[in-house]
């Protein structure tokens, strides 16, 4: 009788936010594979989502910071804990914000690495945050530190509007009150809560070790996706600012910085039309649909009908 494979022990830095607690839970789901260590910052120890996952079984929360530990201290870390794939979620405004922790990683023998990327694709030039993302690739191919990109599309919950009872408050440019471009520009989109499932297929297969991998639920224009939230809701969302492909343009131009990293996703996805599963198999990435043909997606009309059903659920979209 064949004994069973090793636990792979993944070392999740950003757990407590959107993108990492959705691959913490989806982990969680199969303790017979994953042994979790997550590394969280010691000012987010006191957040809800900690307490979470101090509470299952396989995921151990350990008190760090990727950013303020040098690499030694990450180095150390990783061997002690027997480290087989280091994934991190936080946002990496700075280009060599995460390199620490990756040279950390080849010295500790680490067979895995997932960069801070989990966004649309886009070729390079069209967003200078993209392009941050794109300098953090060079850097581990550059250092041979064996490694998977993982893209996500586009949020799906984040292609509806507001209600118009929801105040916007401190949402800003992502306050889901603008309507960007023509409206039939299609852009891939992932469910928040479906990344962690893809993470961990795609962590555990050979296939996309030194690869790209395009994650997805399906593909939709803005269009499609307003007048759905239209159908749900019995809104008419036509009041709402229409912004032109000039207007983004403009706004770019004149706006600073994280409005300024958002208009220009707006324009690369539905502008540009950028964000697709084939140009992003163009540009070299492995499609997870064709990956793994059993994966069930997560519709674009059961996204809403979870999210218009408690407007709570409605607030902040972060990019990570």
């Amino acid at each position: 009788m064949a004994s069973p494979e090793p636990k792979q022990v993944v070392f999740l830095v950003g757990a407590t936010g959107n993108t990492g607690s959705s691959i913490a839970k989806a982990l969680a789901q199969r303790p017979e594979k994953f042994d979790v260590k997550a590394l969280v910052r010691p000012s987010s120890a006191h957040k809800n989502i900690v307490q979470e996952l101090k509470s299952l079984p396989n995921i151990e929360v350990i008190l760090g910071d990727i950013v303020e530990d040098d690499q030694k201290t990450l180095e150390v870390l990783l061997k002690v804990h027997n480290v087989d794939t280091v994934i991190v979620t936080t946002i990496p405004f700075q280009e060599d914000q995460q390199h620490n922790l990756f040279r950390a990683a080849k010295n500790a023998g680490v067979k895995r690495v997932v960069p801070s990327d989990f966004g649309p694709s886009a070729p390079a030039g069209v967003m200078k945050y993209h392009d941050t993302k794109l300098q953090t690739r060079s850097f581990l191919i550059d250092n041979s530190i064996p490694h998977t990109f993982i893209q996500v599309g586009w949020w799906a919950d984040a292609m509806f509007p507001y209600p118009h009872s929801i105040d916007l408050g401190h949402f800003g440019v992502l306050g889901g009150k603008q309507f960007y471009g023509p409206g039939d520009v299609k852009t891939a989109h992932t469910a928040k809560e479906r990344i962690g499932d893809f993470v961990a297929r795609i962590i555990s297969d050979p296939r996309t070790l030194n690869e790209t991998v395009q994650t997805w639920d399906g593909e939709a224009t803005l269009g499609e996706s307003w007048a759905l939230a239209s159908k749900i809701t019995g809104e008419d969302f036509d009041d709402y600012t229409r912004l032109s492909a000039e207007e983004i343009e403009a706004r770019i131009a004149t706006s600073e910085g994280f409005d300024t990293v958002v208009y220009e996703y707006f324009r690369s996805m539905y502008i540009r039309g950028d964000n697709t599963v084939e140009k992003a198999v163009a540009l070299g990435a492995l499609d997870a649909r064709a990956l793994y043909p059993d994966y069930v997606a997560l519709s674009l009309t059961e996204v809403a009908e979870e999210l218009y059903s408690d407007y709570s659920k409605i607030g902040y979209r972060r990019l990570d």
